[in-house]
């Protein structure tokens, strides 16, 4: 167990390094006073915007997941392989928010970004109902709690990205673009507060 969460607490930490890489000023542009660094940080709003969701959700996740381990009692072959596949899509989550951030009008970006979302409670599903199956778990009602918040925080991920593509094609100007994401990432939030670990 104690090698599986080395891993996982590895892939998360260079995955949300990685998120911050994207916010940053143009380095073709060359400031000759003092309106143009500030012009250029205004048009980084997207990325602002994408950076604390993504974080936030990696967070939540790592959180999540620190959770089940600490719920197993002993570990085999295919949880580790669960785990992995988890993990992918965790390191591939710096990518597909590089992606919204940089297209957020288009309805692709935002599929994308809900892709990686689900295969992230996909394989975290993966993970609950092998450790339910298999008996790894000293606590199932623990486990049980963790799928039904799961479940829930999917709902209002999908919920969050609908409402973006449905908007997307009609945001004509940067600040309904922007309006479009932080709508889909109140929607996360809501479902990341519910994915938390559960309650003593």
């Amino acid at each position: 167990m104690e090698r599986i969460q080395a891993l996982a607490d590895g892939v998360f930490a260079v995955a949300m390094t990685l998120l911050v890489l994207d916010v940053r000023l143009p380095e073709s542009v060359e400031a000759t006073n003092h309106d143009e660094p500030w012009r250029q940080v205004s048009q980084l709003g997207p990325q602002f915007g994408a950076y604390p969701l993504s974080f936030t959700t990696l967070g939540t996740f790592w959180l999540a997941q620190h959770t089940l381990l600490s719920l197993c009692e002993r570990s085999d072959r295919m949880l580790a392989r669960a785990t992995l596949a988890y993990l992918f899509f965790v390191s591939t989550l710096p990518f597909s928010a590089s992606t919204l951030a940089s297209h957020v009008h288009l309805s692709l970006a935002v599929g994308l970004y809900w892709v990686n979302l689900f295969g992230l409670g996909a394989t975290m599903a993966w993970q609950i109902e092998h450790m339910l199956r298999a008996r790894l778990s000293r606590d199932p009602d623990a486990v049980t709690l963790v799928r039904r918040r799961l479940g829930a925080a999917q709902v209002l991920y999908a919920v969050g990205a609908l409402v973006s593509l449905l908007n997307g094609p009609r945001a004509s100007s940067c600040s309904r673009r922007s309006a479009a994401l932080y709508r889909v990432a109140e929607a996360a939030r809501a479902g990341l507060a519910t994915c938390g670990p559960p309650r003593q």
